[in-house]
C-alpha cells in the first residue's frame, strides 16, 4: 500500500487495540466509538447497518475506496471498523482524501 496519512492513523488505531472489527462485534459496544470506517466492496446490508451503528454512536461514518478493509486489518472478509480512540478518529478525519470520504455527519 502506498503512503497515505489516514492509512497511517488507521494503523497508529489498531497498533494502540483501539479499533473493533465486523458489524456484530461493533454492535455489541455500549459507546466510545468516535468514527466508522467502511470498505467500498459492502453489500447493501452491511451499509444499513454501518449506517444505523453511526447514527447510534453519533459517529461520522467513512468510506474506504481505494483500499479493502479486510486488507488494512488484515483480518478476511472484513468491511466494517470502529476507531475507538477520539484524538486518533480526528485525525483520520482531518486527513481525509480521495481515498477515504466522509460519507455521514457525526461530530466534527
Amino acid at each position: 500500500m502506498e503512503n497515505c496519512k489516514t492509512l497511517t492513523f488507521i494503523g497508529f488505531a489498531i497498533k494502540a487495540r483501539k479499533v473493533r472489527t465486523g458489524v456484530n462485534a461493533i454492535k455489541t459496544l455500549k459507546g466510545g466509538v468516535y468514527a466508522l470506517v467502511l470498505c467500498k466492496t459492502a453489500s447493501k446490508n452491511t451499509v444499513d447497518e454501518a449506517v444505523k451503528l453511526a447514527n447510534k454512536f453519533n459517529a461520522p461514518l467513512i468510506i474506504s475506496n481505494a483500499y479493502k478493509i479486510e486488507d488494512i486489518v488484515k483480518k478476511e472478509h472484513c468491511k466494517l471498523i470502529a476507531i475507538q480512540d477520539q484524538s486518533l478518529s480526528q485525525a483520520i478525519l482531518n486527513s481525509l482524501d480521495g481515498r477515504f470520504q466522509n460519507y455521514s455527519g457525526g461530530i466534527t
